[in-house]
């Protein structure tokens, strides 16, 4: 995994607006201030509505405020996509080649990923 000055950046955003923890837990759906320190620790994977609303409220990229978070999921589909692409390099037909387009642009978006980072 990527090394990352912060794991997450919500609390950056959450203290450049002047909300306080329990605000942004309220603004999530009700979510309490230590979920929220949790959240901004990355000592708890945050829920797609945690990660969509963030996204939102601050108006920025779920890369931006997760940075870490992110690259560990690119890269575990960046792996699986390897392994399904040797599956079905021998595969014949339309919807094996489509599926071979769609794990090649994967990779050229993981491999630039890597040369801006």
């Amino acid at each position: 995994m990527h090394d990352f000055p912060y794991p997450s950046y919500l609390r950056t955003h959450r203290k450049r607006w002047a909300l306080t923890q329990p605000e942004l837990g309220a603004l999530l759906g009700d979510r309490s201030a230590s979920l929220i320190s949790k959240y901004e620790k990355l000592e708890l994977t945050p829920s797609v509505e945690v990660v969509i609303g963030s996204e939102f409220i601050f108006g920025e990229s779920a890369r931006r405020l997760f940075p870490a978070l992110y690259a560990s999921v690119e890269a575990g589909i960046t792996l699986r996509a390897v392994d399904l692409a040797e599956v079905l390099s021998t595969a014949d037909g339309k919807a094996a080649q489509v599926k071979r387009e769609l794990l090649e642009a994967i990779a050229l978006r993981a491999a630039s990923d890597k040369s801006t980072i």
